[in-house]
């Protein structure tokens, strides 16, 4: 307690620490008085007085949450008008609402042990972390109704997903969703790279930088010495097309690209500094000798075609083979000049329609 000045109104002033936990509480209670009052609106459908079709509707529009969270907040106090255990529990701030939605969820799997169950399960959780409380539910959960929990872990396999996306301003954007098992995987890989014992103390990287490089690392190894796939005789690998003066001079003008993305002759000469060098040129040839393609000169097909070369097509490099455009059978040879990229589908197709169209 700490007290005022004596020339000043003296009053007790509460300790910071001790009004912040005071307050998270009354939210709580707060939160819950908000559910309660929001289940008797849905009970005796209140929200129609106002003009609105739906408790949801009403939620949404009145408050300003999103759709998703005001049907979260509607579900929430369908449930607790179900649960006066779990009720009076959140009314007292005995558990909050990230618990309430825990047991809420395990209701849902079998409302009849969940009713025998009821206050076994608030007295637990009340005590313990959200990550404890959590492992509790779900053990529940699982002893429950073992087909559900199956069900539902099924349910969180399929909704698995990575989205990578280019941006206007050049940087590359990810968003995505993993299991549990998947999202220990790679948060047991990324940690192992981020944790702080394992970092310089001169590191000055935030967090999430250190993340992001600690990906970008997974994959450079996976890339350089995975059992990855080969596709057309080359490994998959980041390819820099850059002139000879941007590397000697660093002066900007050239050619200068990785993967179709302009970087700069800085990022050019760092990147050249550990990497392999082909020199591409129309001759470049494997001689009569070989009509297998030679990696350099893949190599030089996949800078300039990109991908298939028939009209309208835009499979990738990595789906394509190299086609020669005079047979070597017929005495053409294995060089630049002679081949183009076709996928495989107008590979067959230039095989039995020639002459073919080739894109230049």
């Amino acid at each position: 307690m700490e007290t005022m000045r004596t020339d000043s109104p003296v009053w007790a002033v509460e300790h910071p620490v001790d009004e912040y936990v005071r307050v998270c509480r009354e939210i709580t209670m707060l939160q819950a008085h908000a559910a309660d009052l929001l289940g008797q609106i849905d009970r005796d459908r209140s929200f129609e007085v106002a003009g609105y079709l739906t408790s949801t509707a009403f939620v949404r529009d009145t408050t300003g949450v999103s759709g998703t969270e005001a049907r979260r907040r509607v579900i929430e106090a369908r449930g607790l008008v179900q649960h006066d255990t779990l009720r009076e529990a959140f009314t007292s701030a005995a558990i909050d609402r990230p618990r309430v939605s825990m047991l809420l969820r395990a209701a849902g799997i079998s409302p009849d042990l969940f009713e025998r169950d009821e206050s076994v399960l608030v007295n637990t959780i009340a005590g313990l972390s959200v990550a404890d409380a959590r492992r509790v539910v779900e053990y529940w959960c699982q002893a429950a109704d073992q087909e559900a929990a199956a069900t539902n872990e099924r349910h969180l396999i399929n909704r698995r997903r990575l989205s990578i996306s280019d941006t206007y301003g050049g940087m590359v954007r990810l968003d995505g969703d993993l299991d549990p098992e998947s999202g220990d995987i790679v948060l047991t890989a990324i940690r192992s790279l981020v944790e702080p014992t394992q970092l310089d103390p001169s590191d000055t990287r935030s967090l999430p930088q250190r993340r992001a490089d600690a990906l970008v690392d997974l994959c450079n190894d996976h890339l350089e010495h995975g059992d990855t796939p080969v596709s057309g005789g080359i490994r998959p690998h980041l390819t820099l097309v850059v002139s000879p003066e941007v590397l000697a001079t660093g002066v900007p003008g050239w050619p200068c690209e990785l993967d179709g993305t302009v970087i700069t002759p800085a990022t050019a000469q760092r990147i050249a500094c550990d990497a392999s060098v082909t020199e591409i040129d129309d001759r470049m040839s494997a001689g009569r000798a070989s009509r297998t393609i030679p990696t350099h000169i893949r190599r030089a097909l996949i800078h300039r075609d990109g991908g298939c070369t028939h009209p309208g097509c835009d499979r990738p490099h990595r789906w394509c083979d190299a086609h020669h455009i005079v047979h070597w059978a017929d005495g053409g040879p294995t060089r630049v000049d002679n081949l183009r990229l076709l996928c495989r589908r107008h590979h067959r197709m230039a095989h039995d329609q020639a002459p073919y169209p080739i894109r230049e």
